[in-house]
């Protein structure tokens, strides 16, 4: 299974029925593999909204851990990626 699917099976559920150590570590992975995918394909607005995703549950799991600040840019971040999505 490849670091996105990994990270997706952690999304949604609460963090002790999560089969990976660190969901936090797993979605940094999946967004590092997913902004790499944008950067290769910057036109493909699948690839845009997936990282949005990614992001949005990074903030998510930070915030559970009451790292609001990153937590906070994470979530700006995702904001961000799609308007330029929708503004496309």
């Amino acid at each position: 299974m490849d670091v996105i699917a990994r990270a997706e099976s952690c999304w949604g559920i609460p963090h002790g029925e999560c089969r990976e150590d660190d969901p936090v570590t797993i979605t940094e992975q999946a967004v590092a593999a997913l902004k790499e995918r944008v950067a290769e394909e910057p036109d493909n607005a699948d690839h845009a909204q997936k990282l949005s995703w990614a992001l949005i549950n990074l903030a998510q799991l930070l915030s559970a851990r009451r790292e609001h600040t990153r937590a906070d840019q994470v979530a700006l971040e995702s904001v961000a990626i799609m308007r330029r999505v929708l503004a496309r």
